[in-house]
C-alpha cells in the first residue's frame, strides 16, 4: 500500500512539472506565417530581435524535411514548399539564447 502512494505522488510531481510555463518571446516579438494554406511558398515574419532564430520543418507525422531559407531582411523570411507533398506540417521556430521553442501548423495545397 505504502509503495503505491509513493507512485502517486510521484506521478502528481510529474504533472506539477510538466504544467510550468514555457518561456516566450516577449511581448515585442510576434511571429506571423502566411499565406495557409501554402502552395509555393510560406512566409514568416518575426517582428523583434531574431538574431539566433533557426527554422526547422517537420511533417504530421515527424519526420524532418530539409528547407532552403531565403532572408528577406527585415525579420522576414521565405520558404519554398512548392515541391512538398500535399499534406499538414509543422515549422517550429527557435532561439536557444532566449530558450524559445514553438511550432507552427500549416497546409500545403
Amino acid at each position: 500500500m505504502r509503495s503505491k502512494f509513493i507512485i502517486l505522488l510521484s506521478f502528481a510531481g510529474l504533472l506539477n512539472f510538466s504544467a510550468t510555463a514555457q518561456p516566450s518571446l516577449n511581448q515585442e516579438e510576434k511571429i506571423n506565417i502566411y499565406p495557409n494554406p501554402a502552395v509555393d511558398f510560406l512566409m514568416v515574419q518575426i517582428d523583434g530581435d531574431v538574431a539566433d532564430i533557426k527554422f526547422e520543418l517537420n511533417s504530421i507525422i515527424g519526420n524532418k524535411v530539409v528547407i532552403k531559407l531565403e532572408e528577406m531582411g527585415d525579420g522576414k523570411y521565405k520558404i519554398p514548399v512548392k515541391n512538398l507533398a500535399i499534406g499538414y506540417y509543422f515549422l517550429i521556430i527557435k532561439d536557444e539564447k532566449k530558450r524559445f521553442k514553438k511550432a507552427f501548423k500549416f497546409l500545403k495545397h
